[in-house]
């Protein structure tokens, strides 16, 4: 498959997707967020994060939703007042001396740049790059190689890499390190060699992907943050070189992301061997990689993580308020209390809700995917989309409640091209699926995940897919999850008892002090795993003969608060 994403231009997003990307828009225009804060807002030694971060966000987030941001040109004007005499942000630090935080963070930067450069052809972000990778990034050609991996020596081998320090943000943000954080260079390198294709950036990609690969995750408790980041950098190094082994490597750092650092509610330990909290940083990167391994390899296994990942993690880690912030790992048997999912840091403003902005961005753009005359729809959401296609395009309006209802309609509202072939995702979680054209149904058989529909549409056509969504349980036991309990799902989407803090057996506690003790045991509520749910709304489900209500984690009429607190996991008796 040679598949591309829909453009931004051709996608106008209706439904909750519209809501949460356009209250994360609108709180990256907050305090924080503002021409005279973003500059000086970093206190914790992070040269280029919090401004390459926001300007990627806002400059995806403007061409996803349709609307002018408030402030994104001018801080783009401000950038080069604020560049050290070499061309880029923070110190100059002694020749052959290298700081893992000023790489990551330059590595936003780098992104933001590349996408305000295509999306304003605007020649002055090409020249900030070029100088800031020849001045910043190409002189430590020969020393990612030398990026301290030995876990019994790497914080005695500071003469050349300064490594990620210890930090505390939040009264909740325990003091540590972004370990392996170097390696979130890969996404901004790679970014940059697809507009520049310098050789000798080429070679500094080379060496990078080559130490990351050398080294023992799980060992040196590597953030997954930064696991994720540098497999998105060498997914784009295999779309840019076609070397299948940058492909195989992808998959592997995935696979071993997804067996050892998954929650059962789909979110990251934020360490691997450390499930402290989960980070919507590494929850979009997981989502974004699961969706560009189904497109490179077409195993649609990975497009059921990409769910999974969207309507559980993604969507309980974004805020009311449209922000985002880490919640407990919900399951880890390391974690104080693995059956409830919880917020932890209720807003992670100074990296996650900017993270956010490209993570609904790309779930607007994946929407279709292009390959020839064929559109593959992996996702199911309402809007308006052009599809250009070689022999004219179609224009078609979606409407569909995925995944609180089975049905998604797609109506032909305009068609200039020949036969053309629509492809249909089907979950695993699908049951008896049916697919009609003008009322007639198809006697169609899902294929390698999708279901097919070939011919020339004509306007006013109607297309409808019923996936036939329903409840199920099933086990937890993750590899590195607690056992003996199960989870309850509606489709794709994980349910949840929500507790009250205040009267549901916590002693009177306020939210803020749960989250600092242990839970009792008087506070788990079993529930059968064969029990009977009676739906009661769109996200609602009550266990039958009992007062008991599950809810799940992605409606926007029900989105995460401070005191917002589940019980995922459930025993028998």
């Amino acid at each position: 498959m040679d598949l591309d994403c829909i453009d931004f231009a051709n996608i106008a997003i209706k439904g909750d997707l519209a809501v949460r990307s356009g209250r994360n828009f609108a709180r990256l225009e907050g305090k924080w967020y503002r021409p005279e804060e973003v500059f000086r807002a970093d206190s914790h030694g992070w040269p280029a994060d919090w401004e390459g971060r926001l300007l990627l966000a806002l400059t995806l987030l403007e061409q996803s939703t349709h609307r002018t941001s408030a402030y994104l040109e001018e801080i783009m004007s401000l950038v080069p007042e604020y560049l050290n005499e070499k061309g880029y942000f923070g110190p100059i630090l002694p020749p052959g001396v290298f700081d893992e935080q000023h790489y990551a963070g330059h590595s936003w930067m780098f992104r933001a740049l590349t996408e305000y450069g295509r999306y304003k052809r605007d020649s002055r972000s090409r020249f900030l790059l070029e100088r800031m990778v020849k001045n910043f990034l190409l002189p430590a050609k020969g020393n990612f190689s030398r990026y301290p991996i030995d876990p019994a020596t790497r914080f005695q081998e500071q003469d050349v890499w300064i490594l990620s320090k210890l930090q505390t943000k939040t009264k909740h943000h325990a003091e540590t390190s972004d370990a392996g954080c170097a390696f979130i260079m890969l996404d901004g390198a790679t970014a940059a060699y697809g507009l520049l294709r310098w050789p000798e950036l080429r070679e500094v990609i080379e060496e990078m992907i080559s130490r990351f690969m050398e080294m023992d995750l799980e060992a040196l408790q590597i953030q997954t943050h930064a696991t994720l980041s540098a497999t998105r950098g060498i997914l784009r190094f295999y779309e840019q070189t076609g070397e299948k082994r940058f492909l195989d490597m992808a998959v592997r750092r995935y696979g071993l992301y997804r067996k050892k650092a998954w929650t059962e509610a789909y979110g990251n330990y934020n360490w691997f061997g450390a499930p402290r909290w989960t980070e919507p940083c590494a929850i979009i990167d997981s989502f974004m990689v699961a969706v560009q391994l189904w497109k490179h390899t077409g195993d649609v296994s990975y497009l059921n993580d990409a769910h999974l990942i969207y309507y559980n993690a993604l969507s309980h880690g974004n805020r009311i308020n449209g922000s985002f912030g880490t919640d407990r790992c919900c399951g880890a048997r390391a974690s104080e209390a693995p059956l409830f999912l919880s917020p932890v840091n209720y807003e992670t403003y100074w990296c996650c809700s900017m993270r956010g902005g490209e993570g609904f961005s790309r779930a607007i753009a994946y929407n279709f995917f292009l390959d020839g005359d064929a559109v593959f729809v992996p996702f199911y959401n309402s809007c308006t989309a052009r599809l250009s296609f070689p022999g004219g395009k179609l224009t078609v309006r979606e409407s569909t409640h995925y995944p609180f209802d089975s049905l998604v309609r797609f109506t032909v509202a305009e068609s200039s091209c020949g036969p053309v072939s629509i492809r249909l995702f089907v979950p695993a979680w699908s049951g008896t699926v049916s697919l009609a054209v003008n009322g007639e149904r198809l006697a169609q058989k899902p294929e390698s995940g999708f279901l097919s529909v070939n011919r020339e549409f004509r306007t006013g056509d109607v297309l409808e897919l019923n996936l036939d969504l329903g409840l199920r349980s099933e086990e937890a036991g993750f590899e590195n999850s607690v056992s003996g309990y199960h989870k309850f799902f509606y489709g794709p989407m994980l349910l949840g008892r929500k507790a009250e803090p205040e009267t549901d057996s916590l002693d009177g506690n306020r939210f803020e002090n749960y989250a600092e003790s242990r839970y009792k045991s008087s506070d788990v509520v079993p529930i059968p795993k064969n029990a009977r749910l009676e739906r009661l709304g769109e996200h609602e489900f009550r266990v039958c003969g009992s007062d008991i209500v599950l809810s799940s984690l992605c409606s926007v009429r029900d989105m995460t608060r401070e005191d917002t607190i589940r019980q995922m996991l459930f025993p028998e008796k």
